[in-house]
């Protein structure tokens, strides 16, 4: 049970506007303020007619190629190079523990820039031989840390 606060009702507010302009979401905080909770209700109370909801938990362990294969296996081709959820359907993207992934020897986290890749491009490597680029259409980012 979620109790509303001030902050969880002014969350979910900023979250639900965020997602109907389609921008991406972070929430932000100590642990035990309810990030999740307010991005799993707003979740749960969407049109699961025209919304497809990708549930992804970071941890120490997770790479950026788990982050692909988990992402490629809910988005289907619809042109030579371009991919997304099925026609008319939103792919929601929620990454809890955002911030979990092991810093490498060059000090990035790779799952976190593969997801920059994927905001700022619009789309990933084909990790293939030949590194064909994958535009991804229809794809919202929710994520708390």
């Amino acid at each position: 049970v979620l109790v509303p606060t001030v902050d969880t009702v002014r969350s979910a507010w900023l979250l639900r506007m965020c997602v109907s302009i389609e921008r991406p979401v972070l929430l932000v905080g100590e642990s035990g303020t309810s990030k999740t909770a307010t991005i799993t209700k707003y979740l749960s109370s969407l049109n699961q007619e025209s919304n497809l909801i990708l549930n992804m938990n970071f941890s120490s362990r997770t790479q950026s190629m788990d982050v692909q294969r988990y992402l490629e296996a809910n988005i289907e081709k619809r042109t030579k190079d371009v991919y997304g959820p099925t026609p008319g359907k939103r792919l929601l993207l929620f990454i809890d523990d955002m911030n979990m992934p092991l810093v490498d020897a060059y000090g990035t986290q790779q799952p976190i820039a593969l997801l920059k890749l994927l905001l700022e491009r619009g789309g990933l490597y084909d990790r293939g031989k030949d590194l064909n680029w994958k535009y991804i259409k229809d794809l919202g980012y929710l994520a708390s840390m």
